[in-house]
């Protein structure tokens, strides 16, 4: 029997932004499924009021992969996904009526109810049996009735694989998963970024450091495969399943993907200020992990000891996370500070890209990392790099940049000086980048993914 591949993507699924981490990750990945496994390929999301999974319809997982469109999670998880069979004039009709565009829905439903056989009470009334859910396209607010968004309630068997590769622990319940498991044996594939959350607690909100703990062991003990993005992350999984005597997991590991290349950006909206300035660039989530306050207090200590020019900015691209709103309002209010450092959000590859050759150096000097995407991206398109030494980065890094302990202030000042103001350094970390770093793209990632997982599942048959 063919076995049948669904590729879970609730999380980009209620991804209103610019794919970044996770969701880039997962996105990428699942949009080359087809052609690279012998398997049937479909995608699907997971419901947690319901606890079900729902094979996703074509046209919905083809704009979600594409990035088109996404849907709130609170309209997620109250919506009926029950499947209609009754697709009479009337669910037609009720439809039409749902458009946000027009005024008027109960005019819209009368006008109909003049050309049919239907009363506008019937109509109204089927109207609002249905179960409707918002469809964001962009800034268009689409009202969709719910069976149009899905193919099926899935009913896993033994030939059913669902791999997991979001940011579940907001959208899944993995113990109910796992006891599904037990009473349809289906595979159950984790994608694992790292396990910060049971290695450095303190990095993790501190809301969510339970809910954390619990989802990793729900999972490590529901997963019948896990694919991991580096092999520190793989290390650390089998470390803290060793030291917790838990039953062996079967992972392997493979590279993340670089196709942030100067041929695919086009129009971009940056700033002019930004135009003929030297900047160093960060790009990354704005939280205590990331050690952006590392680079506010070595900016501020260099502007301050007059070792930087004018035109020397600092320019932070992510969104704001959490404890960090002390850290922004010094920003935003310290002299030597607030018209130097720049701070962005969402924006859009062909932005990053040009915020990526645009700026002089960039830098990485996050605490931990179980892979570290934008280092990735940096050292993809040449730059000279900047990175502390910790978690995964020197995996990935190689001798490409310069690496700096996370919390040596002192040290980032003086890296950040010398590359400011000296021009042959700069060059000889761009050629470092050139020479010693080879990009992997989304294509070969996708293709060593599936090598993995297709091996996998062959054993089970």
């Amino acid at each position: 029997m063919i076995m049948t591949l669904y590729f879970d993507l609730t999380t980009t699924l209620c991804w209103g932004g610019p794919p970044v981490g996770i969701t880039r990750v997962e996105r990428e990945i699942a949009k080359r499924a087809h052609g690279r496994t012998h398997a049937k390929i479909a995608y699907c999301f997971y419901q947690a009021t319901s606890g079900s999974f729902y094979e996703m319809a074509p046209w919905l997982a083809e704009a979600v992969l594409s990035g088109a469109c996404h849907l709130n999670r609170d309209d997620l998880l109250a919506a009926d996904f029950a499947r209609r069979t009754d697709r009479t004039e009337i669910s037609k009709i009720v439809q039409q009526t749902a458009e946000r565009s027009h005024p008027d829905a109960r005019a819209l439903a009368l006008a109909h109810a003049n050309v049919t056989n239907l009363t506008l009470e019937d109509i109204l009334k089927a109207r609002d049996s249905l179960s409707v859910i918002p469809v964001y396209w962009g800034d268009d607010r689409r009202p969709t009735p719910s069976f149009e968004l899905v193919t099926k309630k899935i009913k896993p068997t033994s030939d059913t694989w669902i791999i997991n590769g979001g940011l579940d622990w907001e959208h899944k319940d993995i113990r109910s998963i796992r006891i599904a498991k037990d009473k349809n044996p289906f595979k159950y594939v984790a994608i694992i970024y790292d396990i910060i959350p049971l290695l450095y607690p303190h990095y993790v909100v501190p809301s969510y450091v339970d809910v954390l703990k619990r989802y990793f062991g729900e999972l490590l003990w529901t997963a019948d495969y896990a694919l991991c993005i580096s092999d520190t992350t793989m290390n650390d999984v089998q470390t803290h399943m060793n030291e917790w005597r838990m039953p062996e997991l079967e992972m392997d590991s493979w590279p993340l993907g670089c196709d942030i290349l100067p041929e695919t950006a086009h129009e971009t909206s940056l700033s002019p200020r930004l135009t003929g300035s030297k900047y160093l660039l960060y790009v990354s989530t704005i939280e205590p992990r990331k050690s952006h306050r590392t680079i506010v207090d070595a900016f501020d200590h260099l502007i301050r000891s007059d070792q930087l020019s004018e035109d020397a900015l600092c320019v932070f691209v992510g969104r704001t996370g959490w404890n960090i709103d002390n850290l922004l309002q010094e920003i935003r209010t310290n002299p030597s500070l607030r018209d130097r450092i720049i701070t962005l959000s969402d924006v859009s590859d062909d932005d990053l890209v040009a915020l990526y050759q645009g700026a002089r150096f960039v830098v990485f000097p996050s605490r931990y990392e179980g892979y570290g995407l934008s280092l990735v991206e940096a050292m993809g398109l040449g730059k000279a790099c900047l990175s502390s030494n910790t978690g995964s980065l020197r995996e990935v890094g190689g001798d490409a940049p310069l690496y700096i302990p996370p919390h040596d202030v002192a040290a980032w000042s003086e890296a950040i000086r010398d590359f400011m103001n000296n021009d042959d350094i700069v060059s000889e970390y761009e050629e470092r980048s050139i020479n010693r770093y080879k990009p992997i793209t989304w294509d070969r990632s996708a293709d060593l993914f599936y090598e993995r997982l297709n091996a996998k599942m062959a054993k089970q048959k």
